[in-house]
């Protein structure tokens, strides 16, 4: 929910990174609120180019007559594309947030309407059938999209429609500085974050040299990038590449991965990251062999289950999560009885949820009168952690802060979190995740 000047050309890149302190638990532990300290790591850094480098945006001025009332929300998540599998957990989470809002009485007294749609691929005009859809359709918000890449696709024809985009799963560092009218927002953590969570693992696992091939769009730059910077602080050896996104044969990359002979590799990828860990164990630097890492965009079971031999044994992988109950999980299973990775399923739910809770202190569903309401919500009030409690103390006249099943979110004036929880995730040997052996780690923005 930011915007650069012409002269900031660097948008995100100029945020600094400070000194980390580290405490973990695993998944087997009992785990209480971040703040509280008993189940995370504090990442600590230097306040990020949303407050340094940049003057954020703030939405325009609210109409008395710019909600219908009711509350009417899109959503642009992968059906379709590199990204499907992070499709069912994020669809459950938002139809789970509003069949809650709507057994809680809805927003302003009416039930939610919520429309899904599929985002597809950069490559696709998928994204911007389905944006161009439903604007038409009058929707207030568009929950999504997944994949970066594919915001960056219609940020500009939603936000210049005075229309919300609140994004569950962008990580890119570009959106913080973005020029969005003030109606961009996201539930998922920039990779500034991540990238010093995943530094940290891997100083911690003990490499001194570390190879990162990442996909050559906003995403995995981004993400590559701020690891890389992270491990340069600390004095491990860095090498890089990037990729093609719509490349299918990874040989000439692994080859140069193998020639460095890192202590550890890490595959910032989509879909494509199964054919360069199969290529990287033909070569003889796969999880077998080295410390392997993947991310947020290819961790999980779907990945897993190309390597039915367990090849993918441990193998461990950064995503933004936190640690979720399993009264959560029932709650989405209920939805979707057939998921079987929770990725950005509870980002999405609190993007509605968060969303709606805007409506209401604004008391209105102009989409204007929300976003100027949005940020506030998360922050500076009385903590509450479903949407009928929290209702409940706005009826009362009360400032709330929501700490949603993603966590605590803390939302600073870019419109995204300043602090999150982050899983560890080990494959075991059936090459699916074992969640015994999570662990779970808090990183925030100093200050």
């Amino acid at each position: 929910m930011s915007a650069c000047s012409d002269d900031d050309d660097n948008d995100a890149s100029d945020v600094n990174t400070g000194d980390t302190t580290s405490e973990t638990t695993t998944a087997d532990e009992a785990a209480d609120e971040p703040a509280d300290g008993a189940s995370t790591t504090a990442a600590e850094m230097d306040d990020q180019a949303s407050v340094d480098d940049c003057t954020p945006t703030q939405p325009p001025t609210p109409t008395e007559d710019g909600g219908d009332g009711v509350l009417k929300i899109g959503t642009l998540l992968p059906e379709t594309g590199d990204l499907a599998f992070l499709g069912p957990p994020e669809f459950a989470g938002t139809e789970l947030a509003v069949q809650e809002i709507n057994d809680a009485g809805g927003v302003l007294g009416a039930d939610v309407e919520i429309t899904q749609g599929d985002s597809g691929d950069t490559n696709t005009e998928i994204a911007k059938t389905t944006t161009t859809k439903e604007l038409a359709d009058g929707v207030d918000v568009i929950v999504g999209a997944a994949s970066s890449g594919v915001s960056f696709t219609v940020i500009d024809q939603i936000t210049s429609a005075n229309v919300i985009q609140i994004s569950p799963a962008n990580t890119s560092p570009d959106f913080t500085c973005y020029d969005d009218n003030g109606m961009y927002f996201r539930t998922a953590p920039s990779d500034v974050l991540q990238g010093r969570v995943l530094a940290d693992a891997l100083i911690e696992e003990g490499a001194e040299s570390v190879f990162i091939i990442a996909r050559q769009d906003p995403y995995g730059e981004g993400l590559q990038r701020y690891t890389k910077e992270a491990l340069e602080e600390s004095g491990v050896d860095v090498e890089t590449s990037l990729y093609d996104t719509n490349a299918s044969e990874f040989a000439a990359e692994v080859d140069e991965m193998s020639s460095f002979n890192a202590d550890a590799y890490v595959v910032v990828g989509f879909a494509e990251s199964d054919q360069i860990l199969k290529e990287m164990i033909t070569k003889g630097i796969g999880p077998d062999a080295k410390i392997v890492y993947g991310t947020d965009g290819n961790i999980g079971n779907a990945l897993g289950k190309n390597f039915p031999g367990g090849e993918l044994k441990g193998m461990k992988g950064t995503l933004p999560s936190p640690e979720l109950t399993d009264e959560f999980r029932n709650r989405m299973l209920e939805v979707d009885s057939e998921l079987t990775d929770f990725t950005y399923g509870p980002e999405s739910y609190d993007a509605v949820i968060i969303t709606a809770l805007a409506a209401e202190v604004a008391e209105s569903d102009d989409p204007v009168a929300i976003a100027n309401e949005l940020n506030g919500v998360t922050r500076d009030g009385e903590k509450c952690t479903n949407f009928a409690d929290c209702v409940a103390l706005i009826k009362d006249g009360k400032d709330i802060d929501y700490d949603g099943a993603g966590g605590p979110y803390t939302f600073g004036p870019a419109g995204e979190p300043t602090e999150a929880s982050f899983a560890i995730q080990e494959y075991g040997d059936d090459s699916q995740i074992d969640e015994s052996l999570t662990v779970y780690r808090f990183a925030k923005i100093a200050g």
